[in-house]
């Protein structure tokens, strides 16, 4: 049982009350009347002064502690050599034995008298006074109470004889924090230096006077949302988890950078590599969800973000369970309020009738309640605690495994996933090892063990089985859908409501401060709520997750949970993947310089399919034909007098629309060397051109702002077949076409973009990048990628997703791609590559220079980028000054 007790006393925090504070503590002999003999009976012991409560604790540990309510009291206090007063409720705390539910004593009238033995009497009378009134008769009882908390808090000073060592040098000034504990809180005073974290309690309600944290023992820091404010910071080291609420999010931030600086860790920074350590079968896929849920903001300290998962299996029935069977498993594609086809269109009506801010589920898939009711066993001061010193009803209990689920099927206002204990070893959740008086259910039989599918031999073989069951190559492969759902793309916005995954509005991180309400009663009840409903996680991914690819290859398959490797968290990470997955060996990268490959500029370029050769144009009018295995020019062709703008295939690795800044666009055969066909248009430079191979209909967009289209027979192009999309408002800079070719997408150089449908050509959707050109358009699954001169934001039909910038001294913007649905690569025109994960919607490096720490550097020629294309694991750029670049 987690309490403050040391081997003297028997107190624990949670007796106390919901968001109740405990205040001071003095020894006193009390006189009481013995509810079992109705004797009157004077006890030594211990009194503690809560916020709403005192408790006092008798020396003899075979007598109950009891609770006195501030609010209970139906006398003044009275003051002599002791206090006295008369209370119309006692509840009665056994502690012998395995915990039990309170004894509540009511409509009683006893008098108490308190003699203290040490503490000056009319001090303590005082504060007894000021508590009654403050319970009693207060408007703002929190306000009034935290008053008084402060005025003590102010008056305590961190005692330096704890530090260690006179070596130490302090990082930061003395702090109150809370210490974060699963529905109890601790307030003290952190103090930090160079060597360690001190956090000395402002009462005696620990063990020892001050908790020492070894700052080389920190593995991530943490920051956390705590009661919906952003004041929490969570410490793993390689023994244990601390969780500190501050009292301003400026006080944790500063905290939080002072500790990064000392020990060069932070929780995100390995969200990236943790993926991909996932991906290719070196992480499991529990310690990848664990993970997760450390970046989401979920904490086993906070019972309102308890770790979240999945319920996995839904054969509860059989008499044996084949994990290889498809049909074992829960549709990890859907929540759980969308497995019941019936009560789903339930929920969906209801849905259509609510007026805004709309929601499908009333209640959460991890809450407070569903958490306490899963471990009622393992801790059930939990459960007394939330429950004012009861256990819930037997009936209402977690007694069966195939009961919890056919209830989660089937009932409309039980929706819960399952928590991580569930694939752990310890299977005292599960198992009445403490002997608890759960109580008798309506068909007469007691609350003891959960009942266990039919499968499992023991308690311990079904956590077994769900274990192997989560790692299974069929979970392996459909997990990432449901991290979809609960930390991904589909957790809010459009994609929530097309996946039937909506909560109420006060589930989502962000959605509330709790500091911006000033009314206590409006404050307390937004907090009960959030207790009850739960909370959402952090969204850390607002693009579709991928997939365990590594279960694809078949590289890895995890058939029993002796055969999960355990990852060390320094383990060196085995990657043969291209360089962004290995920024920190990007010195060890192997550059090849094709010099002047071109006069100038080079404008676009193409990668042959099958030939290892590399296609380039640029102002110089001519096109050249590169041998990536040798790295020279193998060919070279005079085009047109003018710029060379753009070149796309209309035959693969054969023939080739390019276009010219002389109006015009050659169609050229780089097999025989010669110009096919030259089509003369328009009255400025064609800009961007998109051929759509399976329609044979050719783009054109010119920076005379037409947008047309060709008809194409044979890759020739029918120019009596010319028509006009759209007569555009400005200069098209970029076209694109997705990949079934149903849209293209437009740029202009205002920032302006459109979407058009190829089978109607009209325009489906707009979007703009103020106050910059259009440099790149992509179509990435069902959105539209859109870079502009510094910025790069993603549409879809719900507005924008992501948004990544390139640093102002790093120069503009010259070219993008994605490469694997996960990393998003721009070039600069000075020389800068910046590397940013789409999952994260984070800035994970560079290559080449970084300007924007170096301002004063000057580009080299050969660096100044104007386009690239990725080839299997090669990089390839094009220059300023007509060299190529190829990084491997």
């Amino acid at each position: 049982m987690i309490s403050f007790q040391s081997s003297k006393n028997r107190f624990s925090l949670y007796y106390l009350e919901e968001s109740e504070l405990y205040l001071q503590d003095l020894s006193a002999k009390v006189k009481y009347r013995d509810f079992s003999n109705g004797v009157e009976k004077i006890e030594r012991g211990k009194i503690h002064m809560c916020s709403r409560t005192l408790i006092f604790e008798p020396e003899k540990s075979e007598l109950p502690i009891q609770k006195y309510f501030y609010k209970q009291i139906t006398t003044r206090l009275q003051i002599s050599d002791v206090i006295s007063f008369k209370i119309k409720r006692i509840v009665e705390i056994n502690t012998q034995g395995p915990p039990s539910p309170y004894i509540y004593q009511d409509d009683i009238d006893q008098e108490i008298t308190i003699e203290p033995l040490y503490d000056n009497i009319n001090g303590l009378f005082q504060l007894l006074e000021k508590l009654v009134f403050i319970n009693q008769k207060s408007h703002d009882v929190e306000n009034e109470i935290n008053k008084l908390d402060l005025e003590k808090q102010q008056k305590q000073r961190f005692n330096m004889s704890f530090v260690d060592s006179v070596s130490e040098k302090p990082l930061t000034k003395e702090l109150f924090v809370r210490k974060i504990m699963p529905l109890i809180s601790t307030s003290g005073i952190m103090y930090i230096t160079n060597k360690q974290i001190y956090f000395q309690p402002v009462y005696k309600v620990a063990a020892k006077p001050v908790k020492k944290i070894l700052i080389d023992r920190i593995k991530y820091l943490y920051k956390r949302r705590y009661e919906l404010q952003d004041i929490g910071l969570e410490i793993l080291t390689d023994q244990k988890a601390y969780y500190f609420a501050f009292s301003t999010q400026d006080q944790m931030e500063d905290v939080y950078k002072a500790l990064v600086a000392k020990v060069g860790t932070e929780s995100d920074i390995g969200l990236e590599k943790t993926t991909y350590l996932w991906q290719s079968g070196q992480m499991s896929n529990f310690e990848y969800l664990m993970k997760l849920n450390q970046a989401g903001n979920r904490s086993f300290s906070d019972l309102t973000q308890y770790p979240v998962f999945p319920q996995v299996i839904q054969d509860f029935d059989s008499q044996t369970i084949d994990l290889q069977d498809p049909n074992i498993y829960r549709d990890l594609k859907k929540p759980i309020g969308a497995l019941n086809p019936k009560r789903l269109n339930d929920f969906k009506r209801r849905y259509q009738d609510m007026p805004q801010p709309k929601f499908l589920y009333g209640t959460h898939y991890s809450t407070p309640g569903y958490v306490i009711g899963y471990l009622v066993r393992q801790k059930p001061q939990y459960m007394l605690k939330l429950q004012s010193g009861k256990f819930d009803k037997p009936d209402r209990l977690f007694k069966s495994i195939k009961g919890d689920f056919r209830n989660v099927m089937n009932n409309p206002t039980s929706l819960k996933e399952l928590i991580p204990e569930f694939f752990l070893e310890d299977d005292s959740f599960l198992v009445n090892r403490q002997g608890l008086d759960l109580g008798i259910r309506q068909n007469n039989k007691k609350v003891g063990d959960v009942s266990l599918p039919k499968w499992a031999k023991s308690a311990k073989d079904f956590l077994r089985i769900n274990r192997e069951a989560l790692e299974s190559e069929i979970v392996s492969n459909e997990i990432h859908n449901w991290i979809d759902l609960i930390f991904g793309y589909k957790q809010k916005g459009p994609s929530s409501v097309e996946a039937d995954n909506v909560f109420h509005y006060l589930t989502y991180e962000g959605t509330v401060q709790l500091n911006s309400y000033t009314d206590p009663i409006e404050r307390q009840a937004i907090r009960c709520q959030i207790n009850e409903f739960g909370q959402c996680p952090k969204q850390l991914f607002k693009i579709p997750h991928p997939p365990r690819y590594a279960l694809k290859q078949q590289q890895i398959i995890f058939k029993s949970v002796e055969s999960v490797p355990k990852l060390q968290q320094d383990a060196e990470v085995n990657i043969e993947g291209i360089i962004w997955e290995n920024l920190n060996k990007k010195d060890q990268l192997q550059q090849n310089i094709i010099q002047k490959a071109h006069k100038s500029n080079i404008t676009d370029m193409q990668v042959l399919d099958k030939k290892n050769l590399l296609v380039t144009i640029g102002n110089d009018g001519f096109l050249k034909v590169i041998d990536l295995k040798e790295n020279q020019v193998l060919k070279s062709f005079k085009i047109d007098d003018f710029c060379l703008s753009v070149i796309v295939p209309l035959k693969q690795d054969e023939i080739f629309a390019i276009g010219s800044w002389g109006s015009q666009i050659h169609i050229f055969n780089i097999n025989y060397g010669s110009k096919v066909q030259v089509i003369q248009k328009f009255n400025n430079a064609v800009s961007s051109l998109v051929y759509l191979r399976n329609k044979k209909i050719l783009i054109t967009g010119s920076w005379d702002c037409s947008l047309k289209r060709f008809e194409c027979t044979d890759s020739l192009v029918d120019q009596d077949s010319e028509e006009m999309i759209d007569d555009w408002e400005a200069q098209i800079t970029h076209i694109c076409q997705s990949d079934d070719e149903q849209f293209i997408a437009v740029g202009d150089v205002d920032g302006k973009v459109a979407v058009i449908s190829t089978d109607s050509w009209a325009h489906v959707s707009q979007y703009e990048i103020p106050g910059e050109k259009v440099v790149k358009l992509l179509f990435f699954k069902n959105s539209l990628l859109v870079a502009g001169d510094s910025q790069i934001k993603l549409f879809n039909s719900g507005g924008q997703l992501l948004e990544f910038k390139v640093e102002k001294h790093n120069g503009l913007i010259s070219d993008v791609f994605i490469d694997r649905e996960k990393y998003l690569i721009a070039c600069t025109k000075k020389g800068h590559l910046s590397i940013f994960s789409m999952l994260l919607e984070s800035k994970l490096g560079y290559l080449f220079t970084d300007f924007q720490s170096q301002p004063d550097l000057i580009p080299v020629q050969d660096f100044q980028f104007t386009s690239m294309t990725l080839r299997d694991r090669q990089l390839i750029l094009a220059s300023q000054n007509g060299s190529v670049i190829i990084v491997q």
